[in-house]
């Protein structure tokens, strides 16, 4: 992990470099460019050949070369902005062209002394364009292009401009109110400029040398006082929306006679199996079309139910969901529609719905069934529990919660404490400034991915838990917001909240089960109060990883394609999981709710969230938090005894693998005596490797956990 963390930083420090250099050659090439066609005389026979041959190739338009170059050269300065090297160059080339073609036509119609020469590439291009359109219409269409070209080159997105201008406008003439919001309030709305004072720069005490003299079994972390930043006086910048990628402006055929005509084959297909029904709406979306079927009087839902094959065979489509509507008297029938739409996440980030919300935890998951996006907040749910079968797109909706919070919360009001055993999704936000970990300074915080680590954290977790309700105790409040708004009104720090995001609970389950299972239920049970949330999730969703202690804790779920009924039960308590169609398909299941809402989930790129972490990065907010001093165990977590019995159940899964059978005999000739063998049983059955069926006194060996089992250890080492 060390070695690969090491080859992709220095991957980066490569490229940063790369790109200082591109920019220094750019800019002397603009000068250079620049002083040859200003004086091409005093610029050597070098300067003076290549003023002769840009010129008569462009003409006078070749004086725009400097400005391109030097528009290469703050491109490569910006780290943030995306390298196209190919694109800007046709779009440079393009620039050069279009301009000569343009002068050589301002030439033809005002006359030579009017304007400069369009060189060799207008004198013989021009005449085509002359030719074709005449001469008023090939001058607009050639000026047309060349403007084209030049906000292509400067990135410029004339359509999102002018789309933003007729949305303000429209906001302006329907909702005049809105120009008389306060300040703070327009701040939120993702202000770049939100503070005017010079930001202040903090005190960061570095961590101690003496830190190092640890002892093995008794970690303690050293007092270290850290000056938190004032909010008021620093100048952090929430990301703005222009990072993503606009919302796709393919809408969804609503042919109305389309509809029609599936409505009536739907209505058709029911009265085959005497099931009489009257469609009653029909609510197209942009992945599936919702059909409301009135039953006539006498005729159970679970009709429809039993002949939901034969309702995909007719509407020739993989997957159906059936719904009862309480409010409506009907019965949803959710078709997939032919053809299905992205749905980004820049379109529910600009909604009045997330705009308007307050909750630092405010999380946009998609769009509903009929087009609408669906924004959500954590804090009332208060922790949500998130399942699906792979490639289902539950790790993209695990970015899309944290770039959500992302654009709400500044990192003093929000850390996120990240567990990624498998080492592959969460990386890209190691270096945010959000990121927390109990268990080391500020400065160290990482990404947590060794099993084991990750239930030391919790533990601590559960102490910063305690902690925080001393303090919420002795300053007689409720909870987290009654605290920080006490705190503004006297001055003192406000607490931040932490986010607890497990991206597979089922690697974690697999080793330290019973500690983290522990950790989980006591911040479940009591964590909410003091601004602690977690948000689990896997892709097996089995009841010996999402055991009925978590399902207790958990009202909130989250739900991807399953690949079974059984699993849609396990994490929904009911079916319709299986039927969904994948690639962020999705029902999520609010606490108190009767049936969960089918969503489309938001996606979201690799590279927009590169972008969106090199905007927080680039404003360099220092992590600062003060841990909580206290006596932890070993680095493992575990108890001496622990150590000494996790020593001999590897050995004896080794053998077990290597021998395929189990016996007391067999250990005790392996591990020297009978109490030894005794005790490794005990062990064996407790943690599930080998069970004893009823009736039976054989044991029953489960290959498959071992095995993984096996495999987790020898990839932590």
């Amino acid at each position: 992990m060390a070695k690969n963390n090491k080859t992709k930083n220095k991957k980066k420090d490569n490229s940063k470099i790369n790109r200082e250099t591109a920019a220094v050659f750019f800019i002397l090439a603009s000068f250079l460019s620049a002083y040859a066609f200003i004086v091409p005389a005093k610029s050597g026979i070098l300067g003076q050949a290549f003023f002769t041959v840009m010129s008569g190739i462009f003409g006078t338009s070749s004086y725009i070369l400097p400005l391109i170059f030097l528009r290469y050269s703050i491109v490569h300065i910006k780290q943030s902005v995306e390298l196209r090297e190919r694109l800007d160059f046709i779009w440079s080339l393009l620039c050069l062209v279009s301009s000569s073609i343009l002068l050589e036509g301002i030439k033809f119609i005002f006359k030579p002394t009017v304007c400069g020469s369009g060189g060799w590439i207008g004198y013989n291009i021009y005449p085509f364009f002359k030719e074709f359109f005449d001469v008023w219409l090939s001058f607009a269409v050639i000026l047309t292009i060349f403007l084209f070209s030049v906000l292509k080159l400067l990135r410029i997105s004339l359509i999102s401009h002018i789309s933003h201008f007729i949305k303000k406008l429209k906001e302006d003439i329907i909702n005049p109110a809105n120009k008389k919001r306060s300040q703070p309030e327009m701040q939120q709305e993702f202000n770049p400029e939100i503070y005017k004072s010079e930001p202040v720069k903090p005190n960061i005490v570095q961590k101690q040398e003496n830190e190092e003299k640890k002892k093995e079994n008794n970690i303690e972390l050293p007092t270290v006082k850290q000056e938190k930043i004032d909010s008021k006086v620093f100048n952090y910048r929430l990301p703005l929306a222009d990072l993503l990628k606009p919302d796709s402006t393919e809408v969804f055929e609503t042919n109305k006679d389309e509809l029609l005509k599936r409505a009536a084959l739907l209505r058709n297909t029911l009265a085959d199996f005497d099931i009489s029904a009257e469609v009653k709406d029909i609510i197209p979306g942009p992945v599936v079309t919702r059909y409301d079927l009135v039953l006539a009087p006498g005729i159970r839902i679970q009709a429809v139910s039993n002949i939901i094959d034969n309702i995909s065979l007719a509407m020739r489509t993989a997957s159906i969901r059936i719904v009862p509507i309480p409010e409506k008297s009907a019965v949803g029938i959710e078709v997939p529609n032919p053809s299905s739409i992205i749905v980004g996440l820049r379109g529910i980030l600009e909604s009045s719905a997330f705009k308007n919300s307050k909750s630092l935890l405010t999380l946009a998951l998609g769009k509903t069934t009929d087009g609408l996006g669906y924004v959500t907040n954590l804090t009332s749910m208060p922790h949500l529990l998130i399942a699906g079968a792979t490639g289902s797109g539950k790790s993209v909706g695990i970015h899309t919660i944290i770039l959500s919070i992302l654009y709400k919360a500044r990192p003093d009001e929000v850390k996120f404490m990240l567990i990624d055993p498998k080492r592959v999704e969460m990386p890209v936000y190691k270096d945010i400034p959000h990121i927390y970990n109990p268990c080391s300074l500020a400065s160290d915080a990482d990404i947590i991915t060794n099993p084991r680590e990750a239930a030391t954290a919790l533990k601590k977790l559960v102490t910063v838990m305690d902690e925080r309700y001393s303090k919420f105790a002795k300053e007689m409040v409720r909870n987290i917001e009654d605290y920080n708004n006490k705190m503004s009104e006297t001055g003192g720090e406000k607490e931040f909240y932490i986010v607890v995001i497990i991206d597979e609970l089922a690697d974690l389950m697999l080793v330290v089960q019973k500690e983290i299972e522990d950790s989980i239920q006591r911040l479940a049970q009591m964590a909410r109060a003091v601004g602690i949330h977690l948000i689990l999730a896997t892709q097996r969703p089995s009841v010996n990883v999402i055991t009925g202690i978590i399902k207790a804790n958990f009202p909130a779920r989250l739900s991807f394609q399953t690949t079974s009924r059984i699993d849609s039960r396990v994490i929904l308590d009911l079916l319709g999981a299986e039927c969904l169609m994948g690639k962020g398909d999705m029902l999520f299941m609010l606490p108190g709710e009767a049936r969960p809402v089918r969503l489309q989930g938001a996606y979201v790129s690799s590279k927009e969230a590169e972008k969106i972490i090199s905007f927080i990065n680039n404003q360099n907010f220092p992590r600062v938090y003060e841990p909580i001093v206290v006596e932890v165990e070993n680095k493992s977590g575990f108890t001496a005894n622990e150590e000494k019995r996790m020593k001999d159940l590897i050995p004896a899964l080794r053998l077990i693998n290597e021998r395929r059978r189990i016996s007391q005999d067999l250990l005790k000739a392996n591990f020297g005596s009978s109490a030894r063998a005794t005790n490794i049983l005990s062990i064996l059955e407790t943690e599930g490797f080998i069970t004893k069926p009823d009736g039976t006194n054989k044991w029953h060996i489960d290959y498959d956990k071992i095995k993984q089992y096996l495999e987790t250890q020898d990839r932590d080492r």
